[in-house]
């Protein structure tokens, strides 16, 4: 499920007249750059194909994204994999003018080749072993365009030294361990150790600077549901054990690209220049 697609209901306000996915883009900063960015990342590559081609956009929410794609490029093959029934419904309804295809069953499940795989808002809700499957259905000369909300990089140098030289990425009720020998303790005596608490605390710092920034963007914006929505998420994200909501640093992502045997081939960051703290939304090229 998209992250962009929530499926809070919200307060006072009937949910179903209300498309929340659209609502992110107006209160939410850098969503909407992400949307016309990875469209054109697509363009360009169905360019550089030269052929007909098969697009499949996995854990698309309600298909918001995926309406706007084909809007600009009508003839695409699209298959739009979501498994979340209640979203399903939604996201049968906004596409049922389209030629797209609906996959309603695990990603894991899907075993034919695409030449594009779009995780966009996506890839912190879904199992780990999703970026392993993607490589077995997407053609040598495919990509995958992976975009997501991370939290604002708070590493230090040796922070960044240890994410680097990592062996491994284990997720410790939160907490990020690196090591086979991190992992055995943690296993036989519930220790962490403290460079991952600390590294927590930096998370937890960084996160809270980067979600001030996005309510007061919805309260500007007039838009009180982001605003609560995001509250919300705040909350979730803060829990170091809250697994379904736990942005980190891009560079754990990235190790975890390049243990997985991805290849980087581009990224591209979303927010201000200047404002690191602000830089949370992240698109990469992956290609095998």
């Amino acid at each position: 499920m998209s992250v962009f697609a929530t499926n809070h209901s919200q307060v006072g306000i009937n949910s179903t007249e209300v498309d929340i996915a659209a609502l992110m883009r107006k209160g939410h900063p850098q969503i909407a750059q992400g949307d016309a960015y990875i469209i054109k990342l697509i363009r360009q590559h169905c360019q550089r194909l030269g052929r007909s081609f098969r697009i499949l956009d996995v854990g698309c929410g309600t298909g918001y994204f995926a309406s706007k794609l084909l809007k600009s490029l009508p003839d695409l093959e699209l298959i739009v994999a979501e498994e979340e029934p209640d979203v399903v419904v939604k996201l049968k309804h906004r596409l049922a003018d389209t030629k797209a295809t609906v996959f309603d069953r695990p990603f894991e499940e899907w075993n034919e080749y695409v030449d594009i795989i779009i995780s966009w808002g996506s890839h912190h809700h879904l199992p780990p072993n999703y970026l392993t499957h993607a490589k077995q259905v997407l053609k040598k000369d495919g990509v995958l365009i992976l975009g997501d909300e991370f939290c604002p990089d708070y590493s230090n140098e040796a922070d960044a030294l240890r994410i680097a030289n990592a062996k491994l990425i284990y997720i410790a009720n939160g907490y990020i361990l690196t090591s086979a020998a991190e992992v055995e303790d943690y296993k036989r005596s519930g220790e962490i150790p403290h460079v991952a608490l600390e590294f927590e605390r930096h998370r937890q710092q960084a996160l809270w600077i980067w979600y001030r920034y996005v309510v007061d963007c919805a309260m500007e914006r007039n838009c009180i549901e982001v605003a609560i929505d995001e509250l919300r998420a705040t909350y979730n994200d803060l829990m170091t054990g809250f697994g379904n909501e736990h942005k980190m640093s891009p560079l754990i992502v990235e190790q975890e690209f390049k243990l997985c045997g991805w290849q980087q081939l581009s990224k591209k960051s979303l927010g201000p220049a200047d404002k690191p703290e602000f830089q949370s939304f992240f698109v990469y090229e992956l290609g095998i």
